[in-house]
């Protein structure tokens, strides 16, 4: 019988620094696409489904284009039944969306071609793939990416320029030609150039693939790499290593009570310390007092002596072990 041949492994800029900095946090995926649809439940998944509409409805090029971005920000969560100002950075979201989008349409009026959202690139030869949020290819080609939230007043970071060489190389794959910018759109730092060139892309490619033959198993816990590692909830390592941390965002213990409010919220203390303002819609349905559980993507609540935490629409939490 001939064996089955391996299956593909493709690897998104996000996987790739992760095969990177923590080989045993790095999944590939089985095939390019873009993320699954979900519900927008903060300001930065709001503001993303805005601009892609803002784009693909040319009101880049209308004559206020800050305001229709604003705009598309309110009628995006009046669709999706959200209300921003209840939202942790909503309202300033909102009003950056405005003032941000003139700089922003005045780039995109410079390129060569009009300007497309939410474009799925993908290298074949390397199994890589991208979802980008503004490409304008041709002559005087961009790629723009919208950057809010927590890595909206964040200096440029090492994962940042990682993501955007990413991009640009499949930019110059798919479309025969290196482009002459790549942008990220910051809401509160405005446009800002990644100085990337087309000689960087030899050696960031035998980087990856060389990572991509290298054990996998080890893990190398760090703050920036495991805030969003689909197995932190597991990973021993990353549980070490957190309390360390001058802003650790994780908790665990045994749960010794749960209270629900009117709200729709929820509280849990977990090892002692309680976790407030956690979507009722995020707990496990069989939570209960004297099971072990882990929280992660919390905040520490400032001014309180108790050391309490607060959750986000972020924040996750699991029983262990795992079902």
């Amino acid at each position: 019988m001939i064996p089955e041949a391996p299956k593909p492994q493709w690897w998104s800029a996000t996987t790739s620094w992760r095969l990177l900095h923590c080989p045993a946090s790095a999944a590939p995926a089985s095939a390019p696409s873009r993320p699954a649809g979900h519900t927008p439940d903060n300001p930065g998944a709001i503001a993303h489904l805005a601009l892609q509409r803002w784009i693909e409805a040319g009101e880049w090029s209308s004559a206020h284009p800050g305001t229709r971005l604003q705009e598309r920000f309110d009628e995006v969560a009046k669709a999706h039944e959200a209300e921003p100002a209840r939202m942790r950075q909503g309202i300033v979201t909102r009003a950056r969306l405005q003032t941000r989008g003139q700089a922003l349409s005045e780039i995109l009026a410079s390129a060569g071609s009009r300007p497309q959202s939410e474009v799925l690139l993908r290298d074949d030869d390397r199994c890589l793939f991208g979802v980008l949020d503004i490409v304008s290819p041709g002559a005087g080609g961009l790629i723009i990416d919208l950057k809010t939230g927590r890595n909206a007043s964040a200096a440029l970071s090492p994962a940042i320029d990682h993501q955007m060489t990413f991009y640009a190389h499949l930019f110059q794959v798919n479309f025969g030609a290196f482009p002459e910018r790549v942008l990220v759109f910051s809401l509160q730092r405005g446009l800002v150039e990644i100085p990337v060139t087309s000689s960087d892309i030899a050696p960031f490619l035998s980087k990856i693939h060389a990572a991509q033959l290298s054990d996998r198993v080890t893990a190398y816990p760090h703050a920036d790499v495991c805030r969003y590692c689909p197995k932190r909830s597991r990973c021993e390592p990353h549980w070490d290593a957190i309390s360390a941390w001058d802003d650790a965002d994780a908790i665990e213990g045994e749960v010794a009570a749960i209270e629900h409010s009117s709200s729709g919220t929820a509280a849990v203390q977990i090892g002692g310390q309680w976790l407030t303002g956690i979507s009722a819609t995020l707990l496990p349905s069989n939570l209960a007092p004297g099971q072990f559980a882990r929280a992660v993507r919390v905040r520490r609540r400032r001014g309180n002596a108790s050391g309490d935490w607060s959750a986000s629409s972020s924040s996750r939490l699991r029983i262990l072990p795992e079902s």
